[in-house]
């Protein structure tokens, strides 16, 4: 027996390998080159008797760290989707210092605010019921949620449903999807979902009518965790729905396929879903102005590129890349309306790439050192102009995925001052070192490259080996990544939120990422991704001297930090340091 998430992902990444190769599809046919309470922070040390300086011997790698060059990590970063729930972990229970819980996914594009009814999609025989909640309360599945998720000092993400229907039964029947019986299927088995209602708001609904109404969803949230939109440690996010660019396929029920053929699915265009955007952001500014809104959370590379239209190019765009005429129609609705409507350009991101035996988020792919290899360095298709993993996200980008710095260009030209989210990823394997390294190199790069947000799904593959069903082992490293970050010591200490400049002379081999906490320590985390213990030469600029360093350590040998002993080899602002084969290092350093 699987458990629900392991049965919902199904499904859905077999969507998304089918994008992978309609898009390759796409580009072979074309004939041409293709252009997704804060935790208490470590007290200073106090002051230790002065010990000789010794020698800096020769390094695998330079570490440097500059000190005075500083930018802000933003806090909710360290995310995940429904981390109150271990049901959704299998048991597993998320770290609680985690920062950002976004209550998302394919069940929330019909799901009824009124009386919590939802409808799984593709995920499991595309029926209505009561998955979300047996409440028939409003907003009783969201409030349950929101309600722990303030409580443990978090952000909370709630979705805003724009596919124009919502279940309007609970009865666990499987639907048909038939274009034929779609008309009927809607209007018995659905109530219509509108942005506006263009009346009083109610935070007790009509049930009994025949719409459900966006707005008042967001008008209830307000009025039941009033000021949170605008709260910097426990804001409410809006998210304008999730992965519309397969909804021809989760939500066939509702879509359904042309005439019945797969050769013509209902597919989104560019403008009806960037114009149907700004509609519900309108709505949603228009209760709270101050709430940020997120959009278009779209599940493939292929989603930005071409919102999952190939092998069809759109009727007005042609194959223009789909987030540039996003955010150009969302710069122009901040003309015409006045305000800024869409905050966070949106994406979910699971790696494409992998060994000839499957790809590194499949858990029950064999684990040998080639994908491995593949694993740990996946995180640079993230940030690295010179790295090529060799998926087919490549053949669509022409090269280097080079991801944040792309979307950071495509924001500077076509809507300048949209934050970036990834609020969906995976890499594999979260209960091995190789899944564990990964993560925190991730962790690493989202604060390095000013992402605003970002929650992992939970897709471990708990019945693959040596897992055996539990929860617990399939996510121990990745959770333990979250805690080299967030409480390395057990008892608050964090990588900090003002982050410091830092470079590695071997990227391939390792990676390094400073900050400086709110007791004036340097904190680093130092990551080995090869099998042989490293040493590293880390040179500090803007401090005339080290006093201390800790590390606590993240290694095969157990899936918790680990506090190591001070270390002595330090001569000045330059310490070194042994990194353990295969392992991530935070490095307390008091100057």
């Amino acid at each position: 027996m699987t458990t629900r998430a392991d049965a919902d992902a199904v499904p859905t990444m077999l969507v998304r390998q089918c994008a992978m190769a309609l898009v390759l599809c796409t580009i072979a046919c074309s004939g041409r080159t293709p252009d997704s309470t804060e935790p208490v922070d470590v007290p200073t040390s106090p002051p230790v008797e002065p010990r000789p300086r010794l020698p800096i011997p020769s390094s695998d790698f330079a570490f440097t760290v500059d000190a005075d060059a500083t930018f802000s990590i933003s806090r909710f970063i360290y995310g995940g989707n429904f981390i109150d729930s271990p049901d959704n972990y299998a048991g597993a229970i998320p770290p609680l210092e985690m920062t950002f819980n976004r209550m998302g996914g394919n069940r929330l594009s019909a799901y009824n605010w009124e009386n919590n009814y939802s409808n799984a999609g593709n995920d499991f025989r595309y029926q209505n019921d009561q998955y979300l909640s047996t409440s028939t309360t409003p907003g009783q599945a969201v409030a349950t949620h929101a309600t722990t998720t303030f409580a443990r000092n978090q952000a909370f993400m709630a979705t805003v449903p724009m596919l124009g229907y919502v279940a309007a039964d609970a009865s666990g029947i499987p639907l048909d999807t038939t274009d034929a019986n779609r008309a009927a299927r809607l209007a018995l088995r659905f109530r219509v979902s509108r942005a506006f209602k263009g009346s009083a708001l109610s935070v007790t609904p009509n049930s009994a009518d025949a719409f459900v109404y966006q707005d008042e969803f967001v008008n209830w949230f307000d009025r039941r965790f009033p000021g949170h939109a605008g709260d910097p440690t426990t804001p409410v996010f809006f998210s304008l729905d999730n992965e519309p660019d397969i909804w021809h396929s989760t939500h066939k029920e509702i879509q359904s396929d042309i005439g019945d053929r797969a050769s013509t699915p209902r597919l989104q265009t560019y403008a009806g879903l960037a114009d149907t955007s700004i509609v519900y952001a309108r709505a949603v500014k228009s209760v709270v102005p101050n709430a940020l809104v997120f959009g278009p959370a779209v599940a493939t590379y292929a989603g930005v590129a071409v919102l999952g239209r190939f092998p069809f190019p759109d009727p007005q765009f042609g194959t223009q890349n789909f987030f540039d005429v996003y955010l150009d129609r969302m710069r122009a609705a901040e003309a015409t309306y006045g305000r800024r409507l869409l905050d966070v350009l949106d994406l979910h991101w699971y790696p494409a790439t992998g060994t000839t035996n499957g790809g590194i988020t499949n858990d029950f792919a064999p684990q040998d050192s080639a994908m491995i290899s593949k694993r740990v360095q996946a995180p640079r298709s993230l940030w690295d102009a010179t790295y090529n993993e060799g998926s087919w996200i490549n053949d669509v980008t022409a090269g280097p995925i080079n991801l944040l710095p792309r979307l950071k260009a495509q924001i500077a030209a076509h809507y300048p001052g949209t934050k970036i989210a990834i609020t969906e990823y995976f890499y594999g394997r979260g209960g091995d070192i190789s899944g564990g390294i990964a993560q925190a190199d991730v962790l690493g790069i989202f604060g390095r490259e000013d992402v605003f947000a970002a929650a992992i799904w939970p897709i471990a593959g708990v019945f693959a080996q040596p897992y055996n069903g539990d929860g617990k082992k399939a996510y121990a490293y990745v959770f333990g990544a979250f805690r080299m970050f967030r409480n390395y010591d057990g008892a608050g200490g964090r990588f900090g939120d003002t982050g410091l400049r830092a470079a590695t002379s071997d990227a391939t081999a390792s990676s390094v990422y400073a900050s400086r906490d709110g007791a004036g320590n340097i904190v680093l985390v130092a990551i080995n991704k090869t099998n042989t213990a490293k040493s590293a030469r880390i040179t500090i600029a803007g401090v005339t001297a080290i006093r201390t360093a800790r590390p606590y350590t993240l290694t095969v040998a157990s899936p918790d930090p680990v506090r190591q002993p001070e270390l002595t080899a330090i001569a000045g602002n330059v310490l070194t340091y042994l990194l353990p084969a295969m392992s991530v290092s935070t490095i307390v350093v008091t100057p």
